[in-house]
């Protein structure tokens, strides 16, 4: 017979449950910070997608972010915060450039990583014209990035190349 009176013994089976929880919450590292939450770091990626008749036209959506407070970013972009995309074509000895954007799109935003100030561009363009920057022969691979240009009051101009898209691009 048991000399523990059932409450108590209830109270100390959820005590030792809530103690397992807690030990293995401890036991789980951390997870990193995300790149885009350290501030003042550039993010970018790129992605292209086949768009028109013929799927000749190309559409380059290029979403980068500046690590920030809502509030900075609010600021900046009030404050003549400018960003601009250049497209390049990726080669082992000289990368050269393909396309200068006209200025991107700001905006302040808060996502699961914080906040930011995020830079948006989405021109479209002739794949064959703009992105075939490797025509030496016919069913070659073409290495698109992007640029990212960010300038404004009281930080130093920062650049970051996005991911790299291989593929043809021919017509």
């Amino acid at each position: 017979m048991s000399t523990i009176k059932k409450p108590v013994a209830e109270r100390i089976a959820r005590l030792i449950a809530g103690l397992g929880v807690a030990v293995a919450a401890v036991a789980v590292p951390a997870t990193p910070a995300q790149a885009d939450d350290i501030p003042g770091k550039l993010t970018a990626h790129l992605t292209i997608t086949r768009t028109g008749p013929g799927l000749s036209n190309c559409k380059l959506v290029t979403l980068a972010k500046v690590g920030m407070t809502n509030a900075q970013a609010q600021y900046l972009v009030g404050n003549g915060a400018k960003a601009r995309i250049e497209v390049w074509g990726d080669d082992p000895v000289y990368d050269n450039r393909l396309y200068k954007a006209p200025d991107a799109s700001l905006s302040a935003g808060s996502d699961r990583n914080g906040g930011g100030l995020i830079i948006l561009s989405h021109p479209t363009l002739n794949c064959g014209k703009y992105l075939d920057e490797d025509d030496v022969y016919e069913g070659d691979e073409d290495e698109i990035y992007v640029k990212v240009i960010f300038e404004a009051p009281g930080y130093s101009r920062m650049t970051k190349n996005t991911n790299v898209v291989q593929t043809s691009f021919e017509l």
